[in-house]
């Protein structure tokens, strides 16, 4: 095995798994490799860590690649009784960290991680934002926590003669962006870094989105922890063999179990070997986790499962379901038993009580950890777009859509859009409840507006309580079921639905979508375009590549490019228009199995 150094990426899969942590040593391919929402987060943590080094006075960074030169370096500028590194390597035995922020003052060493993670600052004032009421670290910070103690600790056992105090620095979820710090997005960190006395530097602290939090206390609970784990990790990198897997539920979050990794470079498999083999497999029940054991209902049924060498779903029987989910996972289990489509009575009638005309909805929303806008703040979903399919009884059907081409805050315009287009609708169907959601915050959000607003706040407080809108995932978890579906998510849905009905291949509307690869029906999403930006393949075919899209349509080269934003708003519009035809989709399909039309 070639040699390394182990780093907080290689503690954090050994946390999660030992034998993850080897699978990564030997470059297995992993599911995190393609994964867009951890580039959206990615880039929005460096945007963070772009505002987080303006806070500090004299800041030096430690630019270069070379792991050894830039321990050497910093160990140089550690002499000074007195200074601020950023991005400093210290190097400890098989241990490599680089600390977002390292402040040496005298005997103390300040180690700040700087994350996207929203902070709470009263939760942490009260003492409950990183530990819970049992004393222990706070399940929603656990990682980070583990992060900065796993930097802690080489940190203590490089410079045992210093005390080592650790931070984090993080977006605050009350605190208002103010224009300052909105426009960093737009200059480059070496203007931002212009000025940066001592005063200046207080009075960005003071106005900054971002803010310190002291985790001393939590570090403290689980430093010993975490250095017996790096050791014995450190122990396992030197053998160079697999620690022996310990076959669990959590193996079906592994990084290494791959979609169509039936092969030897697939970790999950080599770890599971024929209990990876089952299809359907028992990961595939609904919800899996609710289910406990009935001697021990704090341990898994999953567990139990596996330890007996069952891990096919039909391992699973119906005395065993319970809790909230079980008449899900009950009508899963006959599905996929049977083989056969199954659908409640009680859906036909949900249909037929629709006011018509129908309009089936969905919205794209944008995630803004460093603020986009003064007066918005870390975390703010902000809705720019839309699509509404609208259904007359007599078939006709009109779409309406919108998407936000200005940069500017798009709420209002949004509301007033939708407003306009489901005038005179009827019942508005949804999938999931995410656009509630998005209009209980766009009602809360448009307060500020005051009078120029009260229209648009009155509108949607009729709307949320009139009872029209209605959640079509909601039908399909009560009412629905394929046996190729093992989600009631409208990724799997819809193309259970659309491989096996031929009928809606040749509608006038749908049979845009409709296309076969190697006598394969492909999944619509699939056949939707990408554009070329910058020379890469840019697709938009779920919410995170929305987001993606709309950023480089907004503040990216769409910014600058007419040719790359023309191309980046037919991506958005196809995209949001397929999610409503697929609403529409599943609903022409279930009208055709219950004989409706």
């Amino acid at each position: 095995m070639a040699k390394k150094h182990l780093t907080k990426s290689d503690y954090k899969r050994w946390q999660f798994c030992p034998t993850s942590a080897f699978h990564g040593w030997r470059k297995c391919p992993s599911k995190s490799e393609g994964d867009g929402f951890l580039k959206y987060l990615a880039k929005e943590g460096k945007g963070v860590g772009q505002l987080a080094q303006r806070l500090f006075a004299d800041g030096r960074l430690i630019d270069e690649s070379n792991s050894e030169t830039a321990s050497s370096i910093t160990r140089s500028a550690l002499k000074s009784d007195s200074m601020t590194l950023f991005e400093a390597c210290i190097i400890h035995g098989e241990f490599l960290s680089r600390p977002d922020v390292l402040i040496r003052k005298g005997d103390t060493l300040y180690v700040i991680e700087v994350k996207s993670k929203i902070g709470k600052l009263r939760w942490h004032q009260e003492g409950k934002m990183l530990i819970n009421m049992y004393g222990d670290v706070r399940a929603g910070y656990r990682e980070i926590v583990h992060d900065l103690a796993f930097q802690t600790v080489i940190l203590q056992r490089a410079f045992s003669q210093y005390t080592v105090v650790p931070y984090f620095l993080l977006p605050e979820e009350t605190t208002q962006a103010c224009e300052e710090e909105v426009a960093i997005s737009k200059t480059t960190l070496e203007s931002c870094m212009e000025n940066s006395g001592e005063c200046s530097v207080k009075q960005r602290r003071k106005h900054s989105i971002l803010k310190f939090f002291d985790a001393t206390e939590a570090i403290h609970k689980i430093v010993e922890e975490v250095s017996q784990s790096m050791d014995s990790m450190a122990a396992a990198w030197h053998s160079g063999q697999r620690p022996e897997p310990t076959l669990k539920y959590r193996c079906r979050n592994c990084d290494f179990r791959l979609k169509d990794g039936r092969n030897q470079d697939d970790g999950f498999h080599q770890c599971w070997g024929a209990l990876a083999d089952p299809d359907p497999h028992l990961f595939s029940l609904y919800q899996l986790y609710s289910l406990k054991q009935a001697e021990n209902k704090q341990a898994l049924l999953a567990d139990q499962k596996i330890t007996e060498g069952k891990t096919s779903l039909f391992d699973v029987s119906d005395t065993e379901l319970h809790g909230e989910h079980q008449n899900r996972q009950r009508i899963q289990l006959r599905c996929q038993r049977t083989g056969k489509e199954w659908i409640d009575p009680h859906l036909g009638e949900a249909i037929n009580h629709l006011d018509w005309p129908i309009a089936f909805v969905d919205f794209e929303t944008i995630l803004m950890t460093v603020p986009w806008y003064a007066d918005t703040r870390p975390g703010q979903v902000l809705p720019f777009q839309f699509s509404a399919h609208i259904l007359h009884r007599d078939g006709h059907i009109v779409h309406r859509e919108w998407l936000n081409v200005r940069d500017e805050i798009p709420t209002l315009k949004f509301i007033r859009q939708l407003k306009s287009a489901l005038k005179g609708v009827g019942s508005v169907l949804v999938y999931t409840d995410y656009e509630n959601r998005i209009l209980k915050e766009a009602f809360e959000f448009l307060g500020r507006y005051g009078q120029e607003a009260k229209g648009e706040r009155a509108w949607i407080h009729e709307l949320l309580h009139s009872g029209r809108i209605i959640d079509q995932h909601q039908w399909v978890y009560d009412w629905y079921c394929h046996p190729d579906m093992n989600r009631t998510s409208i990724k799997v849905v819809l193309p259970a639905v659309w491989q096996n009905n031929q009928s809606l291949h040749c509608h006038p509307y749908f049979k845009r979508y409709y296309n076969s690869k190697d006598g394969q029906i492909v999944d619509p999403y699939k056949t939707l375009p990408d554009a070329t930006i910058d020379g890469q393949p840019f697709p938009v075919r779920e919410g995170t590549g929305a987001m993606q899209g709309y950023r480089e349509f907004i503040k990216g080269k769409g910014a600058c490019c007419p040719e790359a934003r023309e191309a980046l708003a037919a991506l958005l519009t196809n995209y949001v228009t397929l999610d409503t035809a697929s609403q529409w989709i599943i609903f022409e399909h279930w009208r055709l199995r219950l004989n409706l039309i």
